[in-house]
Order: C-alpha cells, then sequence, then structure tokens
C-alpha cells in the first residue's frame, strides 16, 4: 500500500470506523463486555439501587380479589318453571353482568354497609389538616385569585354538601374496583385495591354479597309487580270465559248441532263417507261386468266361440260341455281316417258332435243373457247411489256452513279458558316463588387478606431494573467502545495509516525507572521484550539496507515510550554484533541518560555548539555495546541550536561512517518543529504509537506534519502494550501470543 496515497486523505482516514472488521465478531464482542464488566455491573448496581429507593418511596397497595359465577343450571322449586327466567349464559350476559357489577348502585351499598362515609379514609373531609400555615395562605390566596376571574363561588346549602361528599365516597370505591370476566368460563372476578389488606379483602366481599343482594331483591320486587298484575286480570279473564262458553252453547241450540268433539264426525258426515264407499265398490264392480260383457259380445259377432268360452269357464256346466265336444272332434277325426265319411258309426259320431255344439250355444247365450242382466242392474245401482250422495252433500255443506261460525265461537271459548287457567297458575306460583328465589350469580371463591401487596410488585420491578441496567451498562459500553479512538491493534494502526508496523512493545512490569530497565533489557535477552524489537530491527533494516544509517525515532506527543525505545533498540542491535549509537536530540526533556543510569561531562547540544568534539561526549553504555549521546535535562536555553541543521547534518554524516545504526531520540512532532529538520536529514524515521492511550486523530495528525517535512517513515512501533489486557482483548496478533505462550519466553 502506497503510505504516501494513503496520507493525503487524512481527513477522510479520521472518520473511518476502526479496524479492518466489516461484520460482527460475537467473540470479540463478548470479550469487549467482559472487559468493561465493572462498568456494567456498577450501571446494573446503580439501576437496583434506584428501584430500591423508588419502592421505599411508594405507599404499598394490596389487592383483594373474589369470583362469583353465573347459574347456568338452577334448582327448580315449582314444578320446572319459573315465573323470572334466569339469564343465558352467553358473553353477552356475562358483559351485561360486568356493567352491573361496576355501576354507582352496588357501590352506593357497599359503602352503606361499610359506612365509609364515616370514614376518613374514603371521606377526605373527615382528613384533619395537616398543611402549613404556608400552605394555607397559598390555597386561600388561590381561592382568591379564581374568584377574581370566575366571580364569587355559588353558596350550597348543608345537604348538598353532604351529597357530593357520599358521591366523593362512591367514586372512591369504583376508583378502588377492578371487574374482569374470567376467559371462556361464566366466573367473574371482582378486586378491590387499598393500602390496608384487611379493608380490601372487607370491601371486596362487602362487594360480592352487595351483587347477590341487588339480584334478589331485583328479582322479589318483579315477582311482586306481576302478581299484583295477575289479580288484576283474573277477573275479567273469568268473565271473558263465561260469556264465550255461553254462546258456543246458544249458537248449538240454534242451529241444532250436537257435540261432535266425543265421536270426531256428524252423522252426515258418516252417511257421506258411507255412501261414497259403496259408490265407489258398485262402480267399480259395474266396469268389471260391463268389460266382460263387452268381451263375450265381441267374440260372439265375430264367431270366436273360443274367446267367448274363456270368460265363461267359471260356469261348470259349460266347461264340462267343452270337454264332450273335444272328445266327439277327436273320435270324429279317427273314424274319417278309418272309415271315411259315409259309415254309420262316423255320421253317429257327427251327429252327437252337432248335437253337443248346439247345447254349448245355447248355453253361452243364457250366460250373455245374464251378464247384460247383471249390467243393467248394477248400472241402476250405481245410480240411486250417487244420487243419495248428491242429498248428503247438500245436508253436510248446510251443517259446515253453520258449523265454522260454531268452531271460531269455540276457539275463543278456549282461548278465553287457557289463559283464564295460565294466569291462575302463574298467579298461583307468584305467592310461592317470593319465597324461593335464587340470584343468577353466587359467590364461589370469598375474598382472603392478601398477604403481599399488588402494587408496586417488588419482584417485576426489581427484576425490570436488573434488565434496563444490565442493557443499559451493555450499551454504554458499545458506546465507549464506539467513542474510543484510540489503537489497540496492528491492523488497526497499519489501515489507519497505511504504513506496516513493525512490532508491538510490551510494558515492562515494576516500572521504567533507570534500574528496571537496565536490568530487563539485559537480563533477560530472550524475553517478550527484546523479542519484539529484535522485530523491530528485521522491518527496519529492510528500508536502511545492509549498510544501516540514521534513525530518526519520534512520537506524536510526549509519554509515548520514544526515549525507553530508541535506548532499547540500540541495545538490543547491539547484542547482535552491531555498532549502534544512541543521540538524545530531545533538548527540552532529555531523558536518555536517567534511562540509561549513565553520566556525561558533556553533552550533545555542547556537541552541536562546538565547544566539545563528538568523541569527548560520547559515553559507552554500561549493559552493552552502544555508545551514548546524552543532553541535559531542562536544556532550554539550547532549543535554538537544532536549527543549524548544516552543524547537525555535519554531525550524523560524520558518525554514519562509525556506526552502523544511528538512533536519534528526537522530540515529539507535535510539541516541537526539532523532529522536522531531523527527519530530514535521517534516512528512516520509525514512529511511536502508545498502546490504548493516544487518539487516532493525534496520530494523524503528527504523521501529517512529517509528511509535510518530507520525512521518509519506514514503519510504526506500537509501544506500552499491556499484553495481559491485550490477549483478554482476543486480538490474534503478536501481542495475543506473547501473553499465550508466556513460557516460550524467558521473562
Amino acid at each position: 500500500m502506497n503510505s504516501v496515497t494513503r496520507l493525503e486523505d487524512l481527513g477522510a482516514a479520521v472518520a473511518r470506523s476502526p479496524g479492518p472488521v466489516a461484520e460482527v465478531d460475537i467473540g470479540q464482542l463478548l470479550r469487549t463486555l467482559w472487559r468493561r464488566r465493572w462498568v456494567i455491573l456498577s450501571i446494573t448496581g446503580l439501576s437496583l439501587v434506584a428501584a430500591f429507593f423508588i419502592l421505599s418511596q411508594i405507599t404499598p397497595i394490596y389487592t383483594a380479589t373474589t369470583k362469583v359465577m353465573i347459574e347456568s343450571r338452577r334448582s327448580r322449586v315449582l314444578d320446572g318453571r319459573e315465573l323470572v327466567s334466569g339469564m343465558e349464559p352467553v358473553n353477552m350476559t356475562v358483559m351485561s353482568q360486568v356493567e352491573v357489577i361496576q355501576s354507582r348502585n352496588i357501590a352506593k351499598r357497599v359503602a352503606d354497609k361499610l359506612d365509609l362515609y364515616n370514614d376518613k379514609r374514603f371521606n377526605p373531609a373527615l382528613m384533619p389538616s395537616q398543611g402549613s400555615r404556608l400552605m394555607g395562605t397559598l390555597s386561600a390566596l388561590v381561592g382568591e385569585v379564581r374568584q377574581l376571574f370566575t366571580g364569587p363561588a355559588r353558596q350550597i346549602d348543608e345537604a348538598t354538601r353532604a351529597q357530593r361528599q357520599r358521591e366523593a365516597v362512591v367514586d372512591k370505591v369504583l376508583g378502588s374496583l377492578t371487574v374482569e370476566p374470567v376467559p371462556q368460563s361464566l366466573v367473574i372476578r371482582i378486586g378491590m385495591r387499598s393500602p390496608d389488606p384487611v379493608l380490601a379483602a372487607q370491601l371486596v366481599n362487602a362487594y360480592a354479597d352487595a351483587c347477590v343482594e341487588e339480584q334478589l331483591e331485583s328479582k322479589f320486587e318483579t315477582v311482586r309487580h306481576i302478581s299484583t298484575w295477575l289479580n288484576s286480570r283474573l277477573e275479567s279473564l273469568r268473565t271473558a270465559v263465561v260469556d264465550s262458553e255461553r254462546a258456543v252453547a246458544a249458537y248449538r241450540t240454534a242451529n241444532g248441532l250436537v257435540d261432535t268433539s266425543q265421536r270426531g264426525q256428524s252423522t252426515n258426515q258418516q252417511q257421506l263417507s258411507e255412501l261414497s264407499s259403496q259408490l265407489v265398490m258398485a262402480q267399480a264392480k259395474r266396469a268389471e261386468t260391463e268389460a266382460r260383457l263387452s268381451r263375450v259380445e265381441s267374440a260372439l259377432a265375430s264367431g270366436h266361440t273360443d274367446g267367448a268360452l274363456d270368460d265363461m269357464l267359471d260356469s261348470p256346466l259349460v266347461q264340462h260341455l267343452k270337454e264332450e265336444q273335444a272328445t266327439l272332434a277327436r273320435s270324429v277325426t279317427e273314424l274319417r281316417a278309418r272309415y271315411g265319411d259315409r259309415h254309420p258309426d262316423m255320421v253317429k259320431a257327427k251327429s252327437e258332435l252337432a248335437q253337443v255344439e248346439r247345447q254349448l250355444t245355447g248355453e253361452i247365450q243364457n250366460l250373455v243373457k245374464s251378464l247384460r242382466n247383471d249390467f243393467a242392474v248394477q248400472k241402476q245401482r250405481e245410480s240411486s247411489i250417487a244420487a243419495q250422495i248428491r242429498s248428503a252433500e247438500g245436508s253436510v255443506l248446510t251443517q259446515s256452513k253453520a258449523e265454522i261460525r260454531l268452531h271460531e265461537l269455540e276457539r275463543d271459548a278456549q282461548a278465553n279458558r287457557v289463559l283464564y287457567e295460565s294466569f291462575l297458575s302463574k298467579f298461583k306460583e307468584s305467592g310461592e316463588q317470593e319465597q324461593f328465589q335464587q340470584a343468577d350469580t353466587r359467590v364461589i371463591s370469598p375474598a382472603e387478606v392478601p398477604r403481599r401487596p399488588s402494587y408496586p410488585r417488588r419482584p417485576m420491578v426489581l427484576t425490570a431494573a436488573a434488565v434496563l441496567g444490565l442493557l443499559g451498562g451493555i450499551a454504554l459500553v458499545l458506546l465507549l467502545e464506539q467513542l474510543d479512538r484510540t489503537v489497540r491493534t496492528r491492523d488497526q494502526l497499519e489501515e489507519l495509516v497505511g504504513l506496516p508496523t513493525f512490532a508491538l512493545i510490551p510494558q515492562i512490569k515494576g516500572g521504567t525507572g533507570e534500574t528496571g530497565v537496565q536490568s530487563y533489557i539485559m537480563d533477560h535477552p530472550s524475553s517478550s521484550y527484546a523479542e519484539a524489537f529484535r522485530m523491530a530491527w528485521v522491518g527496519l533494516q529492510q528500508g536502511l539496507g545492509e549498510q544501516g544509517g540514521i534513525v530518526v525515532v519520534t512520537s506524536s506527543v510526549p509519554e509515548e515510550g520514544k526515549s525507553l525505545t530508541s535506548l532499547s533498540l540500540a541495545r538490543v542491535v547491539s547484542t547482535l554484533g552491531q555498532r549502534v549509537i544512541v543521540i538524545d536530540a530531545d533538548l527540552r526533556r532529555a531523558s536518555l541518560g536517567a534511562k540509561a543510569g549513565v553520566q556525561a561531562p558533556h553533552t550533545f547540544p555542547e556537541v552541536i555548539a562546538g565547544r566539545v568534539t563528538v568523541e569527548e561526549a560520547i559515553i559507552n553504555d554500561p549493559l552493552s555495546q552502544a555508545d551514548i549521546l546524552i543532553s541535559r535535562p531542562g536544556g532550554h536555553k539550547d532549543v535554538n541550536l537544532l536549527a543549524s541543521s548544516d552543524r547537525v547534518a555535519e554531525i550524523l554524516n560524520g558518525l554514519r561512517a562509525r556506526y552502523d545504526l544511528i538512533v536519534v531520540d528526537s522530540p515529539p512532532a507535535l510539541a516541537m518543529a526539532d523532529v522536522q529538520v531531523l527527519s530530514r536529514m535521517a534516512d528512516k524515521t520509525v514512529f511511536c504509537v502508545r498502546w490504548d492511550q493516544t487518539p487516532r486523530e493525534t496520530v494523524l495528525s503528527a504523521l501529517r506534519v512529517l509528511r509535510d517535512a518530507k520525512a521518509k517513515i519506514a514503519g510504526l512501533l506500537l509501544t506500552r502494550v499491556d499484553i495481559s489486557k491485550h490477549s483478554r482483548y482476543g486480538y490474534h496478533d503478536v501481542g495475543y501470543y506473547y501473553a499465550r505462550y508466556r513460557n516460550y519466553y524467558s521473562e
């Protein structure tokens, strides 16, 4: 990646989100929450403390509940019938009963029963005045101001005031009431709220009893009203029944009508029915005889006596003659075949056959004559019956016209009789039902004194407070994480500036004083700290080449480990057989000598001023083969020496011939302009960024300064890395493995 091109758009780099992560890393998110767990626990604890405080300021409210059920089945006392019908077990009935329970009439019953009008918990007028004198004065002042705009208040009498107080008590009772139907049932749940649990139970039980009493009284009143009305109607109904029955009897006598209620039909109607049956039978018999006669006459007319004989087979004589004819016919046939037509036996047989045929013909004619006589008789009888039917029909029609009016009178009499009997029965039942009325609702679960308040619900409130505190803590942690503009990983730093990061420099435990640095860097050559500088040197060599050169070590602001990094880099490189010198060029806050634990008679500013030579000012590092050129701490008088860039360049070029690596510890880039002079003389510049401390905008601003100075930036170092914290963050880079494989190094 081209570093120059990347640094051209520093504004876009600052606005860019940290890191190259393009999707949510659940593991990283959990590690972030665990790392800031104390923030989450603190917010959660504060939420619980606030909830406890709020709960302690709220007066607890207790809710007592009772259940009433709408009766869908009731015992029937009076012959399975009831004068006042019960309610239908439907949803509409349940909701109607809910509205009845919520009515002011029930609330007034409860207030009367428990004498709530004289209870200061329900009647505000009975509460003693506990306000301060100031509050009383303010109330009076408010009253005066209100009168200015609304006029003088209307005076009310004592009765109206008492009535308003009673209405206020009823309103407070209704305000404490809750009524709700139980789904998929005929049960209604009634609840009453009160700061006193005993009073809440008394109120709700009184409410349930008042509902039952209200319903019973309503039924009693209805029954009494019905009884009074029935009694007034019975006398008029009795008179109507007597008059209608007399009218029926008089009409029947006047028209000669008998009572057919037992027999079902009148005499004329029975006679007409019998004649109709006889006519049908006569018509059927006549039609049968006529058809038989027609067939016989047709057969005789055509000469087919066989067809006529078939219809006469029911006559024994005809049957006998027919059999005899068949026998003689066979004899004639046989004799003709044997003797011929002139044989005496043949003549005799023919004579006998002719005689039988004459007898058969005569018998058939007699039967035909008999059929004709029977047909005539049957036809005459049919006409006689039809005449009788016409006469009977006239009588029936006359009687039916008279019975129409009779039936009308009988229906009126019967209706009056039924109505009278019904009213009489209801009147008797009404007297009995006044003693046996049952309510449509009954209490199935009386209220008990509640042991826990219904408001506020402490477990729910505390749980909600804990959950909200936990979520708020998590949200705060995520917000802090998003607002955190520091750098923690190698990838974040490289993504930010587009330059390579050579190494992550661990924070040395035990402080950064002179003794700690001297003993640690040389006594632990195999530590992760020393290994980090070897990695930095390897990365730096790729830019310097084999001939080495001048390397300026700088940072954005102070306290980023710049001086310690310069000294440590020089010592580690010297252990690799390289000739190294480290120069303290931070003339204002020189600290290299103190960190190395050395003192020198001459300093780098004296060399620049020409008062001493370089050889006189150089001293040896007591712990390594490196040389050191220190500056005087607090040398504010020497700040202008670096401005003579030719002299500084001459000194550095002279040292280039004697050393493989020249490390220049320069001031911070944003603190002084000296770094711009030194970076132009150096072969490479190494930029230090403090882990989890230096803001990204600060890093980019310092790099912009170096870019303007035409500095050749080799790479960056992430310094003072807390390895333990870094490993918990879950960044899988070099710092993570420093902590994970701690035993691999000699700490």
